[in-house]
């Protein structure tokens, strides 16, 4: 990492401005990371819900990865007690911008592989798009167990 290096150059060369400039960098970009791993989870998430909602059933190995993609995204969501990477109010922006790239991994796997176009078609995107967020809302209330049986309820109500 050259940005170390300039960091340790300038703060032995006392320039504490130049120094802090970096640090503000390097923060930024351990914040984006964290974001793209959060996003990672998150097309998880909706590639299930999507499978979900075409095909009008949930597996068992469906319902596992949605619980632990949202638990890994509970757990890597904390910047501290009551800090967040992604606060509860901004998770619809993520689901839209990550919505094009869930389509696409998911229309190989509904029905033996269709045209992401025609699976962007069937999709109720509205439908889809708040249950996502109501998911993702419920890791900012539970613990872990409490987590897990709030996801199970709503996954019973979402494919009833």
């Amino acid at each position: 990492m050259l940005e170390i290096l300039e960091l340790k150059k300038h703060l032995l060369a006392g320039e504490i401005e130049q120094a802090l400039l970096i640090v503000e960098e390097l923060e930024e970009m351990g914040r984006q990371s964290e974001i793209r791993n959060l996003e990672s989870f998150l097309v998880i998430l909706l590639i299930h819900l999507i499978k979900i909602q075409v095909e009008n059933r949930l597996t068992s190995s469906w319902k596992s990865s949605i619980i632990n993609s949202l638990l890994a995204i509970q757990k890597r969501n904390k910047l501290g007690k009551k800090a967040h990477y992604i606060y509860s109010e901004n998770w619809q922006e993520y689901i839209e911008d990550n919505f094009n790239t869930a389509i696409v991994s998911a229309s190989r796997e509904i029905f033996g592989g269709i045209d992401y176009k025609e699976l962007k078609a069937q999709c109720n995107r509205i439908s889809l798009f708040n249950f996502a967020n109501s998911l993702l809302q419920l890791t900012y209330l539970n613990n872990q167990d409490e987590l897990i049986n709030a996801i199970e309820n709503k996954l019973k109500d979402f494919c009833s």
